[in-house]
């Protein structure tokens, strides 16, 4: 059984607007609760080596905390799609999306509770926050994968930097013309869905503190998981 038949695929639409929620919710926490990523799991690795390198245990248990949810995320999502697969059940993101909306609403609602304010040191009261976050980061990063045949991720970046570069290399030679529009098209999404993440973070930085906000991307997360039931699965070719 081929891995491709585990990722979902969805318009760009639902892939941006997925993005701008993770990097919102990333930073919200971030710069708002303690400076751990619950999303961007790269940045997250090179974190954790800094403060075990600093001996900086407490920020370290914040980052174990956060990789360890958002692994079994990601677990827990493919899962679901083996189940479907089995079952020879279409493969869509709309289940998983509908679960971690309900899991950034208990973020929301618990967040606006007991308002636990900044530390630059993760404290007991944050580790529920990192965990139920990054438990929710790593279903979406497993709850679609793919605009059409183009392979995206919505919580995170590096991996897009290194597709976009490759194919804007490939893309640039003549005798490659066949591929020439696919790639273009390939770039440009890898492209919208990165700058999407990016602008997430931005927003919720000037957005201020207020938990309440966290609403924005629940209420986004319940529309594109009842969008995504709606609509039929997209295909398209990868170049």
């Amino acid at each position: 059984m081929q891995e491709r038949t585990h990722h979902p695929s969805g318009p760009l639409a639902l892939a941006i607007a997925l993005a701008a929620s993770a990097g919102f919710i990333d930073a919200h926490i971030y710069v708002n609760v303690t400076p751990v990523f619950v999303a961007n799991m790269s940045g997250n690795l090179i974190h954790l080596g800094i403060v075990v390198g600093d001996a900086d245990w407490n920020q370290a248990v914040g980052s174990l905390v956060a990789l360890a949810a958002f692994t079994t995320g990601v677990i827990v999502a493919t899962v679901h799609h083996d189940r479907q697969v089995i079952r020879h059940r279409e493969v869509r993101p709309s289940f998983l999306l509908g679960v971690e909306s309900v899991l950034l609403l208990l973020l929301t609602l618990g967040l606006m509770a007991l308002p636990v304010g900044f530390s630059r040191q993760p404290r007991p009261a944050d580790y529920p926050v990192i965990l139920v976050a990054g438990l929710a980061m790593g279903i979406q990063a497993g709850a679609l994968r793919r605009v059409g045949e183009i392979a995206v991720a919505t919580t995170y970046g590096t991996g897009a930097i290194v597709r976009i570069g490759e194919k804007v290399v490939l893309a640039a030679r003549r005798a490659d013309r066949a591929t020439l529009h696919r790639r273009r098209v390939a770039i440009a999404i890898l492209a919208i869905v990165l700058v999407s993440y990016v602008a997430g973070a931005v927003l919720a930085t000037a957005a201020g503190s207020r938990p309440a906000l966290l609403a924005l991307p629940t209420v986004t997360l319940i529309i594109c998981a009842l969008a995504s039931r709606a609509r039929p699965s997209t295909a398209g070719t990868d170049g």
